[in-house]
Order: C-alpha cells, then structure tokens, then sequence
C-alpha cells in the first residue's frame, strides 16, 4: 500500500466534500460529529472534576450536548 500525503486548505478540503456522493458526506458528518463530542465530553469532564455539579446541571450539560449535535445532523 502507497501512503500519500497532500497539504490541502480548508476550501480545497470543502470543494472535494463536495464532490462527495450524499452518502459519503452524511458518513463523514457523523465521524465529525463523533470526532467533536467526543472533545465536548472531554472538556465537560475535566471541568467536572474541578467543579461540584448538581444532577440536574449535568442533565442539562448532557442535554445542550445532544441538542447541538443534533442541530449539526441536520445541516446539509
């Protein structure tokens, strides 16, 4: 196997998402989505060991997560 490796911007990036087929895109969408709440979760805990936090302001941490990647899935 050949490995490649290309210096690509941030709009060359886009156009070639693009390109991709609806499938491919809804795919990557979800692998950024993990990719970006799996830091959220991250950044949540880290506060979370610093800070005492009730039930309730954890279920709604937990909610806003949810929400704002939900709002995420449905952009186009």
């Amino acid at each position: 196997m050949t490995t490649v490796q290309l210096d690509l911007d941030f709009d060359q990036i886009k156009r070639l998402v693009d390109r991709l087929p609806r499938r491919d895109k809804a795919e990557l969408a979800r692998f950024l989505d993990d990719q970006t709440l799996f830091t959220e979760v991250r950044r949540v805990r880290k506060e979370l060991k610093s800070l005492p936090i009730t039930q309730a302001e954890l279920d709604a941490e937990v909610n806003a997560a949810k929400k704002a990647r939900a709002a995420r899935a449905r952009r186009p």
